[in-house]
């Protein structure tokens, strides 16, 4: 008698990792309650959204080939990918896109909260860009953020975009609340619905609101202080107060009091990077106070750059200063091209001389003799004479390595400056959001689906960060310098949400079946890397395998 044996296998990867935090937050139960359902539906909703949301923090697929993926992985039972087709996907972030999604991030943020325990005390905000192909001018006017031309942070100008706002916790970045702006929208237009929706996600207003310069304005600040809230920021440049202190310091010696003190992570060299700080003996125009920061490496890097500035100019200018030129008008045209292309205007001083060279010719042809007439001819040039100006180069100079931070809190200055100095954190976030999460480029022609799969993203990053949380907490408990994740068991010293789905990338569970029947399940052999990675997450490795 002959038996029909079969062995499926089903890569699980990290799948199971983030089984754990998906039902943490409870997201399934949250799409099956908020995303409406039609008795038509051969698949519910809710599973479709779940296996788009694995996928985008996984490794992301084309819509058409989502069913596939699922099934390789075991999300789904052998033969139903064609269910899984795009078009029904489309459909799924259409019904997301229609439901209460400020219900849905703030149950799923206020329930992370409360399981996490994460700490609200102060949350950064800032936004990136996310690029779209396609002309995207046929859609429906609804409310979802319309695709257009702006300030593309890809390089890419000739493109269409959204504004991807995020705000993250100073607790190990741990994502807040997002919002999808229109692709033109300028960050200071936002931070006022910003602030108003993280008070309502967290409660209170008692939280401090840390952005860069684009929070810097006065309605925003004043809107967010009548209304009990705290911020810190940088002030721009163009700020008035910004000329008054490089005046003040020209006549001053600042009292600097050392801030930070700590190696410098970009440079392999072990160098330290250095911060200062003084209270400013001024206050803005609005009452608010400055923290005047100064940093060794920004001193030396702005004296460079304004060297290199200089150097460039004077090529420039030398090379005209060289011949003589017909035309004035064009002449001056190239000088104050040069000086505005290269932020150099004050540091040069510059006259263009006329030049006249006489000369004489006989009126006649012939031999020249006593009798002949001559007449002078006058030719007319213009010289570039220039030289720098050393006192403008001292000026700017005793200001090198400075910025300001403006706010209305009253911790020490040191403290300030460290509030704001977490903010790399969330542009790294951003960062991961293109790289590790291969956002862009976007190639869903509905806006409506196109923010719906933004919000998959943003729970994706929430889902990541409290894993990272999560290790590096306990690593800290463990009193564990690192973990040897990287390649040729190196230490890696914070572990991220992608190493360590790449550490579990290729863990399957295969099936040894008789016809349809499952007669065995045979794990793998976990690593001995992904055990101390499962005790850390608080996974048993006998549950690890439940997934499948």
């Amino acid at each position: 008698m002959t038996t029909n044996l079969s062995i499926k296998s089903v890569r699980l990867g990290a799948i199971p990792l983030l089984d754990k935090y998906i039902g943490l937050l409870g997201i399934s139960n949250v799409f099956s309650t908020a995303v409406r359902n039609d008795p038509r539906d051969k698949v519910p909703m809710s599973k479709i959204l779940g296996i788009v949301l694995r996928n985008v923090i996984l490794e992301r697929y084309p819509l058409y080939k989502m069913g596939e993926w699922a099934e390789q992985r075991g999300l789904i039972q052998q033969g139903e990918a064609d269910l899984f087709n795009d078009d029904r996907i489309g459909r799924a972030l259409d019904r997301l896109f229609a439901a209460d999604r400020a219900s849905i991030i703030s149950t799923i943020i206020l329930d992370a909260i409360k399981k996490f325990d994460i700490d609200l005390s102060r949350i950064h905000n800032d936004s990136t860009t996310v690029t779209l192909f396609g002309e995207y001018e046929n859609y429906l006017d609804t409310k979802a953020a319309k695709p257009k031309r702006g300030h593309n942070k890809d390089h890419r100008p000739d493109l269409k975009q959204i504004v991807y706002a995020l705000s993250v916790t100073s607790d190990f970045a741990v994502p807040l609340y997002f919002k999808v702006w229109d692709g033109n929208t300028t960050d200071d237009t936002t931070h006022i619905r910003n602030w108003t929706a993280l008070r309502s996600v967290v409660g209170t207003a008692n939280f401090i609101y840390i952005a860069d310069s684009k929070l810097c304005v006065r309605d925003t600040l004043q809107y967010i202080t009548t209304e009990g809230g705290s911020f810190v920021t940088v002030m721009p440049e163009t700020r008035s107060e910004i000329d008054r202190f490089q005046q003040w310091i020209q006549t001053n010696n600042p009292d600097w009091q050392k801030a930070i003190e700590n190696s410098n992570p970009r440079q392999k060299d072990g160098s330290v990077r250095t911060f200062w700080t003084l209270d400013s003996p001024f206050l803005t125009t609005e009452g608010y106070r400055i923290v005047w920061v100064k940093s060794l490496q920004k001193q030396l890097d702005d004296a460079q750059r304004r060297f290199r500035r200089i150097e460039k100019t004077a090529e420039i200018l030398g090379g005209l200063q060289k011949k003589n030129h017909p035309n004035r008008d064009k002449l001056e045209a190239a000088v104050r091209s040069a000086l505005q292309v290269n932020h150099t205007k004050t540091y040069f001083d510059y006259q263009i001389v006329t030049e006249i060279e006489e000369t004489t010719k006989q009126q006649k042809r012939g031999r020249p003799d006593e009798n002949t007439v001559y007449r002078k001819i006058e030719k007319v040039s213009y010289k570039l004479v220039y030289s720098q100006n050393p006192y403008t180069l001292q000026y700017d100079a005793r200001y090198d390595g400075i910025f300001p931070l403006i706010t209305n809190r009253e911790e020490p200055a040191k403290e300030i400056l460290l509030m704001y100095k977490y903010q790399p954190n969330l542009e790294k976030r951003h960062e991961q959001l293109k790289s590790v999460y291969n956002i862009a480029p976007v190639f869903l022609q509905n806006p409506e689906r196109i923010e719906s799969l933004m919000l998959l993203y943003f729970l994706g990053m929430l889902v990541a960060s409290l894993m990272e949380r999560d290790i590096r907490k306990e690593m800290v408990k463990q009193d564990l310098d690192g973990i040897p994740i990287y390649p040729e068991n190196r230490i890696c010293k914070a572990p991220t949400a992608d190493r360590l789905i790449e550490l579990f990338n290729d863990v399957r569970l295969q099936y040894i079946c008789e016809g349809t029947q499952i007669r065995q399940a045979i794990p793998d052999t976990l690593t001995k890397r992904q055990c101390i990675v499962l005790d850390l997450l608080k996974i048993k490795p006998a549950m690890f395998f439940k997934s499948g």
